[in-house]
Parts: C-alpha cells; structure tokens; sequence
C-alpha cells in the first residue's frame, strides 16, 4: 500500500469539501484513506500478531471466480462460412465455449478453463479413376483459443478425420464410392486450461472459435459434389435404388456439453 497523503488539511477556515471528499476516497493512488486500503494492504502493513478473520475479508476480495456453460447440442455446418481455406482464414466464435468477465481489481493470477464435447464429420477423400488413384485430401476443420483477442497457438486443435469417402469415375466430382463413417469412434472430450500471471483490472475474455472452409477437394475451383445413391440418404417413393442425386460434400461438428470457466487470485 502506498503511503497515504491528504488532499487538504482542515484549518479553522471554511472546509475544502472536493479535498476532504479525496482525503477519504480517490481514484488517484496514494489518496483516501479508505480507497488505499482497500485492495491495496499487504503484509507489511499487518502487525506480526494480526490474525485474519472470517469478517475482515468479505466475498471476492481474494479471489473471484465466474463460469458459464451450455448443454443444448448445437450442429456447425461449413457452409455456413462464406470463404474457402485462406492464409489467415477467419475463425467464429462458438456459443457456450465464451466467456467475458470484469476483473475490479490487478490480480496476481488468473487460471480459464475450457472443456467440450465434440463429434465431428471429418471425411478422407480419395479419388480414383479405373482403380487408378488420383489424389486424396482432407477439410480443414480445426478450434483455436483466443484471449482479448490474442491467439494462442500452444491450443490449436484440428478435429480427427471420422470418415472415408471414394469418389469414382471423374478425378474431381464422380460418384461417390465407398463411404464409412465412424465418428461414433472419433468423438472427443477437451479440458484445456490456460494460466496467465499479473493480470490488470478491467474486461477480459477468452473465446474459442472454430473454421470450416468450404470442400474444394485437390484445390479445384468448385465445391466438391458427388453423385450418391438415393439410398444413401433415405427410401423415397420416387426413386429406386439404382437413382442417383448430384450432392454436396460438406463438413459438420457437433457440439455438446460445453463450458468456460474463470478463477482469479489476488
């Protein structure tokens, strides 16, 4: 605690109101004496025999902690992203996987915790023509941690590959071959945790976001399509088994319990 100095002294004169209003509190360090005091005792402003009590610390002077969470499954689907897969490609932020919290006072440490489950559609694709292979790829889909607004690449995390997808007959839009899906295999359970040391007073948050680009298999111009069996999607009073339909190759995350939660020690 620094030492206090007054603002005014109190003469036999009339009273300098502004300066004995700063003499008790000011947001002008060194002032007040009770705004000094407050937050800013340490150990050397404590009697060796001083014993702290129940009562001389009231809630969320030492530490501080805040959570938020979600249960609702929630489905990201890539096209939901307008760009494909760039350089410095942006990356939005998911719901329930952001928290933003006001710290009132410098904190010696500060301890956010992330956790989600997540399963994710994720296919490896192979191309192939007169069993001749052509080329294989897989989507970008991949989370990063941002806190205010800085990322933090020690946490980047690229979701598995869950599934296998042959396309056949044309290098880049045929029709779709063997497809084996196995996320059921793949989900994930993430619990990260980030320390960060003398943190100022004021707004914080950590946020995780996550990109998906559009499928552009062998970086070909267009988004890959496929011509997939009507079978593969549902019976259908239209067609028979043997139709086909021109379909989209997209990527999907799924998302379930998810929270965040902060823990601030003076």
């Amino acid at each position: 605690m620094a030492t206090i100095t007054p603002a005014t002294t109190y003469p036999a004169g009339a009273l300098d109101i502004a300066g004995h209003n700063a003499n008790i509190f000011s947001t002008t360090a060194g002032q007040g004496i009770m705004s000094e005091p407050n937050g800013g005792l340490e150990q050397a402003n404590l009697d060796a025999a001083f014993d702290v009590r129940d009562e001389h610390v009231m809630s969320e002077e030492a530490v501080t902690a805040r959570a938020e969470s979600l249960t609702v499954p929630m489905d990201v689907f890539n096209n939901a992203f307008a760009q494909r897969e760039e350089d410095d490609p942006t990356f939005v932020p998911v719901g329930g996987l952001c928290q933003r919290v006001y710290i009132p006072y410098d904190v010696s440490a500060v301890v956010w915790q992330w956790s989600f489950f997540v399963a994710v559609w994720r296919p490896f694709l192979v191309s192939s023509v007169e069993d001749t292979l052509f080329g294989a790829d897989v989507p970008q889909v991949a989370v990063r941690v941002y806190i205010d607004g800085v990322e933090y690449p020690a946490f980047r995390r690229p979701f598995p590959v869950s599934a296998d997808l042959a396309i056949q007959d044309n290098p880049v839009a045929g029709s779709a071959g063997a497809a084996i899906n196995y996320e059921n295999v793949t989900s994930l359970w993430y619990d990260l945790s980030k320390l960060q040391q003398s943190v100022s007073a004021g707004y914080h948050e950590l946020t995780v976001r996550v990109f998906m680009p559009r499928v552009h298999f062998m970086d070909e111009e267009d988004e890959l399509k496929v011509d997939a069996g009507v079978r593969r999607f549902a019976t259908s009073p239209v067609y028979d088994g043997d139709d086909t339909v021109q379909a989209t190759v997209h990527t999907r995350v799924t998302l379930g319990t998810r929270s965040v939660r902060c823990v601030m020690f003076k």
